[in-house]
Order: C-alpha cells, then sequence, then structure tokens
C-alpha cells in the first residue's frame, strides 16, 4: 500500500513526465500515474542519443550511465535540481552519522568519460563540512597507501572491485592500514570481501549509498547494522513492480528533486522489496535483476552458471570471438582456497553450453582477483564481461 504523500507525488511527477518530449509519446494513452508503464533505458535512448545541451536555455549537469548498455547513455539534470537533491542527502548522511565535520575521506571512486562518482561524494562530503582526499580509481596504490598514510582518513570510499584490488596490493606488500570506517557503492559487498577489508585495512564499520545517473543517490544504508537494507530519501517514491510472494519484485524510482528532466517509473535493473521498522520504511535489496548474455544465437541466463563457481571468492564469465569466427566463453575463478574444481568447471560449462551451441570455445582457469577485468570508467568488475564489440 503506497502512502498518500506518494500518490500525490507520483501524481505530479507523471504530469511533468507526460508533458516532456522524452516520455510524451510512451504516456500519450495514459491519464495519470495508476496503470502507467514504467521506463527504462531503452524508452529513453532516441531522445538521449539526440540530446544537445546547447540547445537549452540554461545549462545542465551531464552525467553518464555504468554502462549496463551497449552505449553508456548521458543523462541530463537540471543543476539547480540536482543541488537540492544533494544537499538533502548530506543532510541525512550528517543526521545518521555517516559522515561529520571530522570526517577524513580516502576517496577511491571513478571519475571519468563524464562517470562522475567521486565526484559526487566529494560534493556529499563538503556539504558535510568533511574532508576529501581525491586520489580516483585511477591512482596507484602504493599512492593511495602513502596518501592513507600521510593523512590518517577516518574513511575509505570506493567500489568493493577496486577496494578488493587495493586490499590485495596491501597483503602482498605485508603492510596494514587503520581506517576505521568504510562505504561503498555501486555492487554488494560479500562476506569474503569484508572479512579482507577488516584485516588490511581496519574496517570497523561499513555503510552504503545506492542510485544512479538516471536517478541520483537517494538511499543510503548502515551496513555494518542492516546490510542490505536502506533508508531512502524524501520526495523519491519506490514501487516494487509485479512483487513475489515474499513482496520482492524490479523496482522502479520516481524522483521528485528532477523536474526539468522528470524521472518517473524508472526500472533501475535491481529486485528488492519495501518493508517498515519503526513506522520508518526501507529499501531491502536483493540483487540486479535477472542477467543474461546471447552467446552462439542462444540466450544464456547467469544463474545458470553459479553452481559452478560456488566455492571461489569471486568470478567472471569472460565472452570474446574464438578461433574460426566462434564465440569462447572463458570462466575466471578466484579461488585461492582450491575449492572449485577447474575439471569439473570445465565439465559443467560444456554440460550448458555444448547441447545447443556445440562449436563455442570453453575454458575454466583459476585467477587472481586483479585478472578479472574491471570497467576502465566505473571500476566496477561486471560478472560478464563481453569483449566481442
Amino acid at each position: 500500500m503506497r502512502h498518500a504523500a506518494d500518490d500525490a507525488l507520483l501524481r505530479e511527477c507523471f504530469a511533468l513526465a507526460k508533458a516532456h518530449p522524452f516520455y510524451r509519446d510512451h504516456l500519450a494513452a495514459f491519464d495519470g500515474p495508476d496503470g502507467a508503464p514504467t521506463m527504462d533505458k531503452m524508452v529513453l535512448k532516441p531522445h538521449l542519443d539526440s540530446f544537445a545541451p546547447g540547445a537549452e536555455t540554461r545549462g545542465v549537469y551531464l552525467v553518464r550511465s555504468g554502462g549496463s548498455t551497449t552505449t553508456p547513455l548521458v543523462f541530463p539534470v537540471d543543476i539547480a535540481e540536482n543541488h537540492r537533491q544533494r544537499q538533502a542527502l548530506a543532510t541525512a548522511l550528517r543526521a545518521d552519522g555517516i559522515f561529520d565535520a571530522g570526517t577524513v575521506a580516502l576517496n577511491l571512486f571513478g571519475y571519468a568519460d563524464m562517470y562522475r562518482t567521486a565526484a559526487i561524494l566529494d560534493d556529499l562530503l563538503e556539504r558535510c563540512e568533511a574532508t576529501s582526499l581525491p586520489m580516483s580509481a585511477h591512482a596507484r596504490y602504493d599512492e593511495v597507501e602513502a596518501a592513507a598514510q600521510r593523512f590518517a582518513p577516518t574513511h575509505l570510499l570506493g567500489t568493493p572491485s577496486k577496494l578488493q584490488l587495493f586490499a590485495e596490493f596491501l597483503n602482498g606488500a605485508g603492510t596494514r592500514l587503520a581506517i576505521p570506517q568504510l562505504l561503498y557503492a555501486g555492487e554488494p559487498l560479500l562476506a569474503s570481501a569484508a572479512e579482507r577489508f577488516a584485516e588490511r585495512f581496519g574496517t570497523r564499520r561499513f555503510w552504503s549509498l545506492y542510485g544512479g545517473a538516471e536517478t541520483g543517490i537517494w538511499a543510503w544504508s548502515d551496513a555494518s547494522g542492516e546490510a542490505g537494507r536502506f533508508r531512502i530519501l524524501p520526495q523519491v517514491v519506490v514501487e516494487v513492480v509485479a512483487p513475489d510472494g515474499d513482496g520482492f519484485g524490479e523496482l522502479a524510482v520516481t524522483n521528485g528533486y528532477r523536474r526539468r528532466f522528470p524521472v518517473f517509473r524508472y526500472l533501475v535493473g535491481d529486485v528488492g522489496r519495501l518493508v517498515e521498522r519503526d513506522g520508518v520504511r526501507l529499501l531491502e535489496l536483493r540483487g540486479r535483476n535477472a542477467r543474461s548474455f546471447l552467446l552462439a544465437e542462444q540466450h544464456f541466463d547467469l544463474a545458470l552458471f553459479l553452481p559452478l563457481a560456488a566455492g571461489a571468492e569471486a568470478f567472471q564469465i569472460q565472452l570474446r570471438r574464438g578461433e574460426q569466427g566462434w564465440d569462447r566463453l572463458d570462466l575466471l575463478l578466484v579461488d585461492p582456497a582450491g575449492r572449485c574444481a577447474i575439471d569439473a568447471a570445465e565439465a559443467g560449462l560444456s554440460q550448458r553450453i555444448h547441447p545447443t551451441a556445440p562449436q563455442v570455445g570453453l575454458g575454466a582457469q583459476r585467477v587472481a582477483m586483479a585478472a578479472l577485468h574491471h570497467d576502465p570508467v566505473t571500476a566496477k568488475r561486471p560478472m560478464i564481461a563481453d569483449f566481442r564489440r
């Protein structure tokens, strides 16, 4: 059941979206939010591909998506509206004790090619009167370690993928840091990674942020106390589409801060449910929606391969053009304890793929974490890395 305030905001945002050229055709047959369809990148792509900021009467803030489409999209946001959302979030983060004036944060988030996570965190920190050490996800690990030793940060910020590589660097060097708090975003945090961070970084408290280029950051979590449960920024409505018996479904987000370029019922690509605690509505995330890839004209769901990597700390499926033009799939397993049998993994790949795609080349191997592909822009580690372009 939606709250009355949510209904009012949905009506308001529907009217804005229906009048906007990005959504006008998609919503033309609807008179109100009830029954109106959800949105995704494919709805917006034709409009965003042709969007020209020079044609606008005033400037815009441009931010690119993380690349889940073949061509990452660049989203425009009104500058003043963006500032209002950032200020509201900073106020909430400070009220919940995540950042304060004594915070010194070593920022290893990404900033490249209009992907602005690092800059967003710098802005939030400054709005909390905190200090940022902006190293970026592309800094050399010896430089990051030197900055940590020099400035004694209270917080370490970054994607779990990038932080795992930094932890491996420290492990190889036989050194440890003393940074008591860690804030991550962009990916879930595995229990094995949290243990490594506690060991190498000295982490005692974990925090998380949630959002995206299309919606901005609009949720935060005390990941040490309630991992996977997020508080939701006021003026943001989260709807669960077609929930299952446990209340989980795809998440559609309406952002009341974004009016010049509306965000109405946007599918963020994750699955979750809404729960209440002490009268406060929380978002409980379960993970990404069904992921799949196309191989030899056949679709394969990622879930089909999870049992083959059940004992690994991390894994990645890499897709390439193989010999004679046929596709090739390699399963890379980060498995220092040797829990995964390579022969069994290769046999499992063959059982899953060769009956419908016998020409596909297959392989499985143990690798170090650093051997997995990391997106050079976002610093995230995708579970499927497709190099066939």
